[in-house]
Order: structure tokens, then sequence, then C-alpha cells
């Protein structure tokens, strides 16, 4: 049976105690004092992210990019890439991209899964497995980039592989470790596999779908968009 961590419930005392504050003050959210026209936006990923992937004309991050008028986008993305070791390592790549990004995103996980990478235990450090690899990520983004917005976004359901990887390791097994590494480090987590509208398990009433139950379209990308834009914002 599928079990989902969740994050601690703040007391309802400290949520009154921060809206009076936030009444009393005028404070805005991040979003309303970000100027996003001076943000640099390193985005990493996999096919669904790489400028290479030709099943869509518009990505996420080219949407996002004219939403914000966000200055710079900086492409990280390659297909079939992996968080841990097993092909073009996220857990390694990270380390060559922009130093001055201001703004850091990846949206990664799905190739570890299909490939069938280890998955380890919560207390690995090293990137043989996706636990492992994620504590390597997130503590080295953490370090290169102190003080900017981080976050990082787990794969949506789909039918591309199948619902058990190769390895005997269901797929939300693999979304549990991010939440969980994510929470380790404080790192906002976008958690896309509990959206409905984005099941690609499923008959693809929404025509996101390249086809192939996975890929995203021009539609799908406005949709992850749409839904990635609200994340950011907020990080």
């Amino acid at each position: 049976m599928q079990h989902k961590k969740t994050w601690g419930k703040i007391a309802l005392g400290s949520v009154l105690l921060l809206t009076v504050l936030t009444l009393s003050t005028g404070k805005v959210s991040a979003a309303e004092t970000t100027d996003w026209t001076k943000v640099t936006w390193n985005a990493m990923g996999d096919s669904l992210t790489t400028e290479n992937n030709t099943l869509a004309t518009k990505r996420y991050f080219n949407y996002i990019q004219e939403d914000l008028h966000i200055k710079q986008v900086n492409n990280y993305g390659m297909n079939g890439s992996t968080v841990g070791n097993l092909f073009a390592p996220i857990s390694e790549r990270y380390t060559t991209m922009d130093s001055s990004a201001n703004l850091i995103t990846v949206f990664a996980g799905i190739n570890d899964y299909g490939k069938g990478q280890a998955l380890g235990t919560p207390s690995d450090t090293t990137n043989k497995t996706y636990y492992g690899a994620l504590d390597v990520l997130l503590k080295g983004l953490i370090k290169k980039y102190p003080g900017q917005k981080i976050g990082f976004i787990s794969m949506y359901k789909q039918s591309f592989f199948p619902p058990v990887n190769k390895i005997g390791i269901p797929d939300y097994a693999y979304i549990n470790a991010a939440i969980e590494v994510c929470h380790r480090y404080s790192i906002k987590h976008l958690n896309l596999y509990d959206l409905d509208s984005f099941d690609l398990s499923k008959p693809d009433v929404n025509g996101y779908s390249v086809g192939d139950g996975i890929h995203l379209n021009n539609k799908g990308h406005r949709h992850l968009a749409d839904t990635m834009e609200v994340f950011i914002k907020g990080l």
C-alpha cells in the first residue's frame, strides 16, 4: 500500500499569530517583492527540461520566463539524466552550473526510477543510491547557492515506465524519498505525482502528452508552467 510522508502541522496559535502580524505590519509575499527581471534561473533536469527535446516547441521554463519576465534561464536539462550515478548524474552535474544564479530548480527522478537506480536508505550519503544522490545534490545546492531560491520538483504519474521498476520498487517510493530529503534540508518540494491533472498513467483526457505517456506537448508544458510558477513564486 502506498504510504506518503506529510509535513508536520503548524499549531493553530502560530497561524493566528502570523495572520495578525501580517495584517498589522503590511507584509507582502516573496513573489510580490521579487524583481524577476533581475533573476537568473538555473533549470536542471532531464528530457522534460532539455532544449534538445523537439516534442514541444515551447517548454515550461519558456512560458514561466515570459510570464515573470525572468532575465535569464540557464538550461541544464539532459535526455535520460538521473539524479543518481547511472547516467549523466545531476548529483554531479550541478557543480558546473552558473554560480551567480538566484533561482535553482531540479525537475528530475523519473529516470532513476525507470532505469532502476537503487533506492537505498535515508542514511545514504553517496550517489550510488537515489536517497544518497538526493542528499549529495541538495546539500551541495545549499552550499553552492546560500540564501537563494531552491526547489525540487518530483515527476507526475506516467505510463511510459511500469508501476514497479525492474528492481521491484514502486514509483511512489522515489517520490517519498524526495519528500523526505527535501524536508531534511528545508528545501521546498513540488509533488506533481499527487496532482490528478497530471496523471498520464490514465487516458490523456486533457491532451497534455505527445502520446508516449510521459513527455508533454506545448499544451502540457503550459499547464506545467502554470503549476510550477505558483511554486516558484513561493520559494
